[in-house]
C-alpha cells in the first residue's frame, strides 16, 4: 500500500499544475467513494475501508499541496529578489 500512497501523491502533484482547486476537490471524492464502495463489495471490514480511503484522500491532497508549496516558494523568492534592486522614491520630502 506504500506504492499507492506514493502514486497518489504523484498524481496529486501533477494535477496541481493544470486543475483548479474545485476541480481536483470533487475527483478527490470520487476516488474516495470509489475507493470505499470497491473495498465494501469485497468483503473488506468497514473501518479498514474508511481509513484506508481518508489515507488515498489525504496523500492526493498533499501532492497538491506540495507543488502549490514549490510554486509560492519560488515564486515569492523570485519577487523579493526583483523588488529588493528597485528603490522607491517618494514624492514626499518628510519621507
Amino acid at each position: 500500500m506504500g506504492w499507492a500512497i506514493a502514486v497518489c501523491f504523484v498524481i496529486g502533484a501533477v494535477c496541481a499544475l493544470r486543475l483548479p482547486v474545485l476541480i481536483f476537490a470533487l475527483i478527490v471524492v470520487v476516488v474516495i467513494a470509489a475507493y470505499f464502495f470497491i473495498g465494501i463489495t469485497a468483503g473488506w471490514e468497514v473501518i479498514h475501508t474508511l481509513a484506508w480511503s481518508a489515507v488515498i484522500g489525504v496523500a492526493l491532497e498533499a501532492g497538491y499541496l506540495f507543488t502549490h508549496g514549490a510554486f509560492y516558494v519560488l515564486y515569492v523568492r523570485s519577487a523579493k529578489k526583483g523588488r529588493a534592486h528597485q528603490q522607491i522614491q517618494s514624492k514626499y520630502k518628510s519621507e
